[in-house]
């Protein structure tokens, strides 16, 4: 008989905050890492298809493509820094869930590392010997960019793996050798190909921004950038609409009962989040008949929105899913205030460092 799923207990030292504050936080947290990862991932999908869509080096596909290795490496060191943060936040308040799904696929947990460092020394070898590589430059790239799809794919099979309580006791008994994905589960197709999409979307939008300080700086490449960034934008988020629908119908049953008025705010948020995709493909299609003259700020106001209300959006379901296994209520609490003092002038400090960094990088980008 296969034994019944015991939930672990939570971690016996004490919380360092109240539950709320560390949600805050890892929503907050996670916030910053998904705007990098969009763009580092969705720049790197956008560069390999330029890539394939050029041949001559004077071509404005190739000389796209360039322009984005250049500054991949960077976007990449971006999204590692500011994972790190949400992580820590994820394993403290679900640890015994995530704990859980990571030993039960160990070993495509544990490839994330290898990956990872073969995967951003790809992008140095793009960035700095892209034309040594030759006629391999192309190939190289493409494995490059599979390698990063992997690490998504894992986090993808981990964060939702660790919702799918009742499977872990048949995965554990048929093999405890660490070799299980989240394969079976509904969720996990739509989930990841969510994120992915929208990567590409809102590095599009970020493209266009690019673009938009090019034409500024009298560059004949900006038109063409804009031009690539919004379209990526616009028909992207038309089609992650259909797949975030996708994602809601794989819910189970339950789970979408709170987005059709079980819950007052899952509703709102479903509700807000369908009708900003609307709008942005909108804007987005009536936006590129501007070209380079197309107003920037709505959009990115929107798309952060959006991402907002995607990112409670995605709590609601796990929240959700894991229902009454879930007791933050019983989590011991012992405040540490100093810890969290200090943790608030570094966060604060490093906004205010990547800020400015990003200033930088817009002013060498009208240079």
């Amino acid at each position: 008989m296969m034994p019944a799923v015991i939930v672990p207990a939570p971690d016996a030292l004490p919380l360092p905050a109240p539950v709320f504050l560390l949600q805050i936080l890892l929503h907050l947290t996670f916030l910053l890492h998904l705007v990098a990862m969009n763009a580092m991932l969705g720049g790197l999908i956008l560069t390999f298809y330029a890539r394939l869509k050029g041949g001559d080096p004077s071509a404005p596909w190739t000389k796209l493509a360039d322009t984005l290795s250049k500054v991949t490496p960077s976007l990449v060191a971006a999204t590692v820094t500011l994972g790190v943060a949400p992580l820590l936040f994820l394993q403290t308040i679900y640890g015994q869930f995530f704990f859980t799904s990571s030993i039960l696929m160990g070993w495509g947990w544990f490839s994330v590392v290898v990956v990872l460092i073969f995967a951003y020394y790809g992008t140095y070898l793009q960035s700095f010997k892209g034309r040594a590589l030759g006629g391999s430059r192309t190939p190289l790239l493409g494995v490059t960019l599979l390698l990063f799809l992997w690490i998504g794919f894992m986090f993808s099979n981990n964060t939702s793996l660790m919702l799918n309580v009742k499977e872990w006791a048949a995965m554990y008994f048929a093999s405890p050798k660490g070799l299980h994905l989240n394969l079976g589960d509904a969720q996990l197709a739509p989930r990841y190909m969510h994120m992915v999409l929208g990567s590409v979307a809102v590095a599009g939008l970020m493209l266009a921004w690019w673009g938009r300080a090019r034409v500024r700086a009298a560059d004949p490449s900006g038109e063409f950038m804009v031009t690539v960034g919004m379209n990526a934008f616009t028909w992207l988020t038309l089609v992650n609409i259909l797949i975030g629908l996708w994602y809601y119908v794989a819910q189970p049953a339950h789970v979408r009962k709170l987005f059709m008025g079980g819950d007052i705010t899952a509703t709102a948020l479903f509700g807000v989040g369908f009708v900003l995709g609307i709008v942005m493909v909108v804007a987005g299609f009536r936006g590129s008949k501007h070209g380079s003259r197309i107003e920037l700020w709505p959009l990115t106001m929107l798309t952060l929105i959006q991402l907002v209300t995607m990112i409670m959006m995605r709590d609601t379901v796990r929240n959700g899913t894991l229902g009454a296994d879930f007791r933050p209520a019983t989590f011991e609490v012992q405040p540490q205030v100093l810890n969290l003092v200090i943790f608030a002038v570094m966060l604060v400090g490093g906004l205010v460092l990547l800020f400015w960094m990003l200033r930088q990088f817009y002013v060498a980008w009208n240079r």
